[in-house]
């Protein structure tokens, strides 16, 4: 809802809400006729938990576009008559008039909005906001459910007053009831808020040395049996009973704050504050004790938590529906430092996989590409890799076999399996074949593909997950080991590694609304195949053709047509991510790829007899320039946003030679995505640049820094019916919520070891 409705902050006392006293009136019409309504906000008397009451309080104005649904049982049964139940009104406080606290007119957003039946009186009720995913009222009108947002998205600007946080309206319910109006009397609706509101002071630094603190969430924690958020429904609102009893609750509400343009989260330097207001939705009046918590997540992977205390009597900690209550000011965050081994704990579990920005290491396994002096084994380099944030691995495969001399000449003697190129030294030319199809030595050689991807998996944790994608290399002998009529023989070797680790995921269970709940405690297995033969098991297929001449063609291959896209005649690739290499998932993947480059940093590239068309610097940059654009665009975007396409941005490769130059490549890009990187964080703007796969990942440590805190430094898109917590769904249609949340603390006892401050909790 793009209203801009917000709470008009003045003191911390009441919740006060002026009305207007006039009664408006109307002709009558006859049956079939529309209703004619009026709004106010109701004036509310308040009590704080907690701070001295004042004068002054907290007014609520309409602005216009609010939207509200206007209900009635007795025009919904009336239906024969020319009655009609429900219709979804837009506020209007006229042109000039900016926000008010009462409506001039509620304009039908439809063609139909309620209309009279035959009935002398009507009963007619409303609730803002109106919203298809939050609020649904029943076919006869006679019950509603609400639902309260998955997390409470607050907006912030700066001025010279400081910070000005916007509280999330979706999530501040207002109810209205009136009865016994006449048949063709304007209705006058007066709106009363069924949410409590609770407003706390988050403190930034007062000691800079690690800089500024980066607010990603904040979660207020009441007990496991104490529903604070979730699904509720009026099972009868002609009853006048007021607030409903929950029929799916949640035991925390979870805010982010956000700037509305940029995105950008909120960050708090030395002796900034902000002041927020949470909505609750509660049954009945709630006593706090010392079992309810808040949570602060921040930027750099670690969450700080506090509890609730308070020595006040009962009756001041009593929070009441529809009130505001203020807690005291909470302590300053501490800023602390970047631990790139638990990056992903904080990200929230229903943001879309689209979103996350992931480095990785291109030829992961190559000592050329991806030198390691402190790696003596393959597994040692996975290792490392991990330690220094890549989660994204590319592992370039060629079948192994032994081999055997004759005259001098080195001869296949037997494939084996397949393997993964580790260094140059490690394959060899098979003797009197014709174009020298290469093979890898299976004894004491290069590692199989299936020890490469165990050594992977085995370090991906419970909170987070990890990207594996697999090539063929080029020139490699094929093995049709597996009787395939196409050159897939490898693909199957992969297949069968993946069917036998449990961590691999299968790509049947991926769709452009998976989100990170999804995936976490698993890795994902991208094939990039030149083949269009399906091919059962657990990976994603996707066609980047390693030649980038410019090909713009259909092209068919044992009776299946396949696309083929060039390099040089397109922005960027854009293909279909697929299961089985033949069902599309609806994802499409957003790619630069190429390996051999010129070494230019400027012009077009060349075309090499051996190698095809290799592109500059110039280019390569181009294309990724491309993609970047796109996704900026598409996040900008929020009216008609996309979450459906995956980024991957192939920044590896070499330049030819005598011998092959590997480190003027990460040079020159790396320090390019590193440079667009902070790039946004000096605009505080900042977009997915998805699955990005460099050379030499640890030598240039700060860019895979860079990349990964950037996922902890903006909103991103997410799923509006999952938890951000758990990842599961929230409303009735899937009936699988759970009250507490698995791996959060629910509360904390005092255990008088930190008795002011917040205690680090993950």
């Amino acid at each position: 809802m793009k209203t801009k409705k917000y709470f008009i902050i003045s003191a911390i006392a009441l919740l006060a809400c002026s009305c207007r006293d006039e009664e408006q009136g109307g002709v009558q019409p006859t049956p079939g006729e529309e209703v004619q309504f009026g709004a106010t906000l109701e004036q509310i008397t308040s009590r704080t938990v907690y701070g001295e009451q004042t004068e002054t309080g907290f007014p609520i104005n309409w602005v216009t576009g609010d939207e509200v649904v206007v209900f009635s049982p007795d025009c919904a049964a009336s239906q024969s008559s020319g009655g009609v139940g429900s219709a979804i009104y837009k506020v209007n406080v006229g042109e000039n008039s900016g926000e008010q606290n009462y409506a001039n007119s509620l304009d039908k957003t439809g063609e139909i909005g309620v209309r009279w039946g035959q009935n002398a009186t009507g009963r007619f009720y409303s609730i803002y906001p109106a919203s298809s995913l939050y609020t649904k009222v029943s076919g006869d009108c006679k019950s509603v459910t609400l639902t309260m947002p998955a997390q409470q998205d607050m907006n912030f600007t700066r001025n010279d007053n400081g910070i000005i946080v916007q509280p999330d309206m979706r999530a501040c319910f207002m109810y209205a009831n009136t009865s016994e109006i006449s048949n063709g009397k304007t209705v006058d609706l007066q709106y009363k808020p069924l949410t409590t509101a609770i407003r706390l002071k988050l403190q930034g630094p007062q000691d800079d040395t690690n800089g500024p603190v980066t607010v990603t969430y904040v979660r207020i924690h009441a007990p496991n049996d104490t529903y604070i958020n979730g699904t509720y429904t009026f099972k009868d609102v002609t009853d006048g009973s007021g607030i409903p009893e929950p029929t799916n609750g949640l035991n925390y509400v979870t805010m982010n704050v956000a700037n509305a343009t940029t995105g950008a989260y909120l960050t708090l330097g030395k002796n900034e504050s902000a002041v927020l207001t949470a909505f609750l939705l509660l049954g009945k009046e709630t006593i706090v004790d010392e079992n309810w918590s808040i949570e602060v997540g921040t930027s750099i992977g670690v969450s700080y938590e506090l509890p609730i205390r308070t020595t006040a009597s009962a009756e001041s900690r009593t929070l009441k529906p529809g009130k505001v209550h203020i807690l005291p000011d909470l302590p300053p965050l501490t800023s602390d430092k970047w631990n790139a081994s638990n990056w992903m704990a904080n990200l929230q579990r229903n943001v879309y996989l689209s979103e996350i920005s992931i480095p990785g290491a291109w030829y992961s396994m190559h000592s050329s590409y991806q030198p390691d002096a402190n790696a003596s084994s393959y597994s040692d380099k996975i290792s490392n890799l991990y330690s220094n944030g890549v989660r994204a691995f590319h592992l370039d495969t060629r079948w192994r076999g032994t081999t055997k001399t004759v005259f001098f000449d080195t001869y296949l003697d037997e494939v084996k399996d397949l393997g993964v190129i580790d260094t140059d030294n490690h394959s060899f030319n098979e003797y009197g074949v014709t174009g020298g199809d290469k093979y890898l030595y299976y004894d004491n050689g290069a590692p199989s593909f299936e020890e490469c991807l165990n050594a992977i998996t085995e370090h991906v944790s419970s909170d987070e997950y990890m990207v594996v994608i697999c090539t063929f290399a080029q020139g490699s002998g094929n093995y049709k080991k597996y009787g395939t009529s196409g050159d897939g023989g490898w693909r199957e070797a992969i297949r069968d590694a993946c069917e036998k680790n449990s961590k691999v995921i299968d790509a049947a269970d991926l769709s452009p609304n998976t989100t990170v709940a999804d995936v976490l405690g698993e890795v994902i297995v991208i094939v990039n195949t030149y083949t269009p033969n399906a091919v059962t098991g657990r990976p994603l297929y996707v066609n980047l053709p390693m030649e980038l001449s410019d090909v713009d063609t259909d092209i068919t291959v044992d009776g299946s047509t396949s696309h083929k896209q060039g390099f040089t005649t397109n922005d960027y690739f854009r293909q279909p991510l697929k299961y089985m290499n033949s069902t599309e998932t609806g994802i499409t993947m957003y790619a630069t790829y190429a390996q051999a480059t010129t070494g230019s940093e400027s012009g077009t590239g060349s075309t090499d007899s051996d190698r095809g068309y290799m592109p500059t610097f110039a280019e390569r940059k181009e294309k990724a320039q491309n993609i970047l654009k796109w996704s900026q665009e598409n996040y900008n975007n929020r009216e008609n946003y996309s979450h459906n396409s995956w980024i991957y941005l192939g920044l590896g490769g070499y330049i030819p030679g005598r011998p092959d130059n590997y480190t003027n490549v990460s040079a020159s890009l790396n320090s390019w995505i590193n440079g667009k990187v902070e790039e946004m964080e000096t605009n505080q703007a900042y977009y997915p640049v998805g699955i990005v796969l460099m050379n030499e990942a640890i030598n240039y440590a700060n860019v895979v820094k860079n990349i990964l805190q950037m996922n902890n430094k903006y909103r991103k898109a997410y799923d509006p019916n999952r938890s951000p917590v758990t990842g599961d769904y929230i409303n009735d249609s899937a009936n699988s919520v759970q009250s507490a949340a698995p791996g959060y603390s629910s509360g904390m006892k005092d255990n008088q070891t930190d008795a002011i401050g917040w205690t680090r909790c993950k």
